[in-house]
């Protein structure tokens, strides 16, 4: 079986899952108002392209475990729900014709993120994967106890889909399947099979990618470029 492999933060989705998430749950009242707050440092640094998209997000996944203890589960899937309905379409041209293509060629269709597993679910099933994986938070009698269980999602993709392989007794094509993702943390997960694409990649994804000769395709506006040869006018130190 041949394997279409995709993170979904910044390469199908043109935000993060968690991102959106915790700004629905400030909408719904269920995390403070100030939880948006406590990210403006790292948002703006971001923005103004003075901090690194990586810091933004760990203080954004941060405040999510910070006010996710004690949650109704019920409440909080709902608003997950939501913000699926709202942000679905809202994709990269790029890695959504690619789904599409590699549906109607019978690939087998998985998507991986660091964002909660119960988001990540829904989005997946929004958008027709197969199989899905995301990070692990405890709930116990109807409630988020603020535990994290498995962030294998987040930092060893590999692992994930190779127990996933071997615990559906699947034979997989490795060299014939295809992964797409964005960050360094795709790199183990991009190095597994035989057509890897580093997609809008950042800094580090980039420098491997051009190292080991992997496919590198940039959407920008309108346009997606694929990008052969290239050098790095600044060093991200």
């Amino acid at each position: 079986m041949k394997l279409a492999i995709f993170d979904i933060d910044g390469t199908i989705f043109r935000s993060s899952l968690v991102i959106e998430l915790v700004r629905g749950l400030v909408r719904h009242n269920i995390f403070p108002k100030k939880a948006e707050a406590e990210v403006q440092k790292e948002y703006l640094a971001w923005l103004n392209r003075r901090g690194a998209y990586g810091n933004y997000i760990k203080k954004v996944v941060e405040i999510y475990i910070k006010y996710i203890a004690g949650k109704s589960s019920t409440k909080v899937f709902k608003v997950a729900r939501e913000v699926v309905k709202y942000q679905r379409d809202r994709t990269y041209r790029y890695t959504r014709d690619l789904i599409k293509q590699l549906k109607k060629e019978k690939y087998f269709l998985a998507a991986i993120s660091g964002s909660p597993t119960y988001i990540v679910s829904s989005y997946a099933k929004a958008v027709g994967f197969n199989a899905c994986f995301g990070t692990e938070i405890e709930i116990r009698k109807g409630k988020f106890t603020g535990k994290v269980l498995n962030l294998d999602a987040a930092y060893n993709k590999k692992k994930v889909l190779m127990d996933f392989v071997a615990s559906k007794k699947m034979i997989a094509d490795w060299q014939g399947s295809t992964a797409v993702g964005d960050t360094e943390s795709d790199i183990e997960m991009l190095s597994l099979v035989g057509r890897p694409i580093a997609f809008n990649p950042n800094h580090q994804l980039a420098k491997e990618a051009k190292k080991r000769k992997w496919k590198i395709v940039v959407e920008r506006k309108d346009v997606i470029y694929q990008i052969s040869n290239f050098q790095f006018l600044i060093s991200n130190k």
